[in-house]
């Protein structure tokens, strides 16, 4: 029987890995820029594009799971904010509301989480990846968290100073956030996701203290992961050193860490928990060679381990990065395993390149 990238998944998650560590470089936006003809924007719109893509990147760089997902700015565009797509990426126009007491709340628009704007397009690419993959392939469906969903549809200046001068009004309003997007998170598992990412940047130690992240941010992550029923990976940005029992503490499948984060010294801090990350998008994927690529994946499969660990890119990949990149990510972590395999040695994963280089 095939060992199946899903039940790679779900062993690593388990901590009983049987060959290599799961590997999900974030990649949604960069698949559609580099394995369609056509532009991300029309990738975006058209489902079938963005599924021709996603399967096209997978079976040609080999890593672990399918992304039904351009960019996260669907969901705000099902609020009513306008979308505008740059050279740069897409951008947002939050909605042009004052919100100062509870009444106001009531004006900000109660999407239908399988109707509005480019919602279905979302579900009905899902719905062709999870065909394809037929239950072997971890098909990833992401929808941002509500407190960054929340400073995308509503100024974020106006949100931090409602933090401190008018927190039960925002505290209502996340949670009519966060009633939609856990609608939208059953819609997406309807369709056929089996793995849902949630990154939650706006949340990170440098925008809101740890303290506030646990009063208003941890329930209601913990309110998704737990009636989503499957597994969730949490992505915050930064050193989110002061969060990480907080991200534990979500009840998410895995926390995927920034690049500037040590892994070592974070599973100190949490060992029970699956860990995710973190090779540096930019400084690595981006803008690096693909030996530094393969450094940098090296240092993460070593400070990661074997058990209870995926092996991510620390933040989204930036849609120019280069295919070869990508590849070599790929395949430092996949030829080390079977290098480990024809010498009959459980070798730990620092110990062989990809090249097939003893590198002890």
């Amino acid at each position: 029987m095939t060992y199946s990238d899903m039940q790679r998944f779900k062993d690593a998650l388990k901590g009983t890995p049987k060959d290599r560590v799961p590997i999900f470089p974030l990649i949604g936006g960069w698949a559609a820029t580099n394995f369609s003809d056509f532009s991300p924007l029309e990738v975006a719109s058209d489902p079938q594009l963005m599924v021709n893509a996603q399967i096209k990147a997978k079976e040609s760089m080999g890593y672990d799971a399918v992304f039904s997902y351009v960019h996260p700015l669907y969901i705000p565009e099902a609020f009513g904010c306008e979308i505008r797509f740059l050279e740069s990426g897409p951008l947002v126009d939050p909605l042009p509301l004052e919100i100062t007491c509870e009444k106001d709340v009531d004006n900000v628009p109660q999407p239908d989480a399988k109707r509005e704007a480019t919602l279905p397009i979302i579900l009905e690419a899902t719905q062709g990846l999870s065909e394809y993959g037929n239950g072997e392939i971890p098909v990833v469906g992401l929808f941002e968290g509500p407190f960054t969903t929340t400073c995308r549809v509503i100024e974020t200046e106006l949100i931090m100073r409602m933090i401190y001068k008018k927190k039960p009004v925002l505290e209502q309003l996340m949670d009519k956030i966060t009633g939609f997007l856990l609608d939208f998170g059953k819609a997406l598992i309807e369709s056929g996701a089996n793995v849902i990412l949630i990154p939650e940047p706006t949340a990170s130690a440098s925008m809101i203290s740890p303290p506030m992240f646990r009063d208003i941010v941890l329930p209601r992550l913990q309110k998704l992961v737990n009636e989503l029923k499957v597994p969730c990976i949490l992505h915050i940005c930064g050193d989110t050193t002061s969060l990480l029992e907080s991200m534990a503490q979500t009840g998410a499948s895995v926390l995927s860490l920034d690049q500037c984060m040590d892994l070592a010294e974070a599973r100190t801090v949490i060992p029970k928990a699956v860990l995710g990350g973190n090779v540096d998008p930019v400084n690595s994927l981006f803008m690096g060679t693909t030996e530094q690529v393969e450094a940098d994946t090296l240092k993460s499969l070593s400070k990661g381990g074997r058990s209870r660990f995926i092996l991510m890119s620390g933040c989204g990949v930036p849609p120019k990065t280069a295919v070869e990149n990508i590849e070599a990510m790929v395949l430092t972590a996949t030829k080390q395993i079977l290098r480990k395999i024809r010498q009959g040695k459980h070798l730990p994963f620092t110990a062989v390149n990809y090249a097939g280089h003893i590198i002890l």
